[in-house]
């Protein structure tokens, strides 16, 4: 498993040193992996053969360590339309082949459709049956960069996991689908699609990861205050990016960098540093009452941690209790998402999302029961 993620990771920084004209840019960026990925191993040696952090393992921080490098060099460029159309391409073809695996690990199907112009995927289990479940998930990629394919793995892994939540709590087999939103358009362009699929909102959790859990806060408050009999069941949000403040303490341990993070606010939304501007966009600094209940994942370790942690403290004024945190102190930036054969803890989180999903799939399910009856 070493020698994978490690081919991973060469991959990586293949893919990201190649995407440069110039050649100088290529060769420095290549160099400084080189050496990044030779101090990981040294140290890990010097460490006795341990892991940075208990959490974490070798292959982990071999590609943690790849990443970070890139993010440093020249993370602030990822933000250009080029730069950004080169890696959106190389990240679905990575996500294909990985998800090619996950998805016949986990029996599931992988259907594209194509909605609003853009091409959405869909995860579905290969023995359809009666009673449907939806995960609604708006990847992260800092609004600009990744396909919605390199999150197939943490799709089916994830409604595989739901499934199991929900026959054990349950004890009957209920299909969950997810669905695989791209992101290059706010969610609220294409938030009429789940009722051309026959889905109800009691039926439907609203999910996603960094700049897609921006994007998730942003269209649960404009679904509250334009069409509130509309809002879903419940949302999820991994290390969501929900402040425009740009304030963040420096984390030596987490993939981002301050460069990249600034270049993607100012190209989602060019005038961030005026607070007057931010409205949604910002959701930490939003109204927060009326919302459906939320499961919000953080890794202390994380660059945009207080994103997360300002955004829960505003809940917790606001007057909100149908919220739940989940903090891991070791773990980076959408720990979850990485494959668990990198991160064997990633599992962890994933349960931890499925544990939330199959509860409030149930207490929806109830609800609607007894609105049947009394009707």
């Amino acid at each position: 498993m070493t020698l994978i993620a490690s081919g991973i990771a060469i991959a990586v920084a293949v893919m990201l040193a190649t995407m440069f004209p110039v050649l100088w840019d290529s060769v420095l960026l290549f160099t400084r992996i080189i050496v990044a990925v030779s101090t990981t191993f040294v140290q890990f040696i010097a460490r006795g053969c341990a892991a940075k952090f208990p959490n974490w393992s070798l292959r982990f921080e071999l590609l943690h360590s790849v990443i970070r490098v890139c993010t440093e060099t020249y993370g602030e460029r990822m933000a250009t339309e080029r730069h950004a159309q080169w890696i959106r391409a190389q990240s679905d073809v990575l996500g294909s082949l990985l998800g090619w695996f996950s998805c016949r690990r986990f029996n599931r199907s992988l259907d594209v459709v194509h909605f609003n112009g853009l091409e959405h995927v869909w995860l579905r289990n290969k023995q359809p049956r009666p009673k449907r479940l939806v995960v609604l998930y708006l990847h992260g990629g800092g609004f600009s960069v990744l396909s919605p394919r390199l999150y197939t793995s943490l799709g089916a892994e994830l409604a595989a996991t739901i499934e199991r939540d929900l026959k054990q709590r349950s004890g009957r087999d209920l299909n969950v689908d997810v669905m695989l939103g791209l992101l290059r358009q706010t969610a609220t362009r294409w938030y009429c699609f789940p009722s051309r699929e026959g889905l109800a909102p009691s039926q439907i959790i609203l999910a996603g990861d960094s700049a897609g859990g921006g994007l998730v806060m942003s269209t649960l408050l404009r679904v509250r205050d334009s069409k509130p009999e509309q809002l879903l069941l419940a949302a999820m949000l991994i290390a969501p990016a929900v402040d425009l403040s740009s304030d963040e303490p420096d984390a030596p341990h987490c993939f981002l960098s301050r460069a990249m993070c600034k270049a993607f606010s100012a190209a989602y939304h060019p005038n961030y540093s005026d607070p007057s501007t931010w409205e949604d966009a910002s959701s930490a600094q939003c109204d927060l009452r009326g919302l459906p209940p939320v499961f919000l994942q953080l890794g202390r370790l994380d660059f945009i941690f207080q994103h997360g942690d300002r955004l829960a403290s505003k809940a917790n004024a606001d007057g909100v209790t149908n919220w739940e945190l989940d903090v891991h102190d070791d773990m980076p930036h959408v720990f979850s998402i990485f494959p668990s054969f990198v991160l064997p803890y990633a599992h962890v989180g994933v349960q931890k999302l499925s544990t939330f999903a199959a509860k409030s799939f149930l207490k929806g399910e109830d609800r609607d029961t007894r609105d049947a009856r009394a009707n």
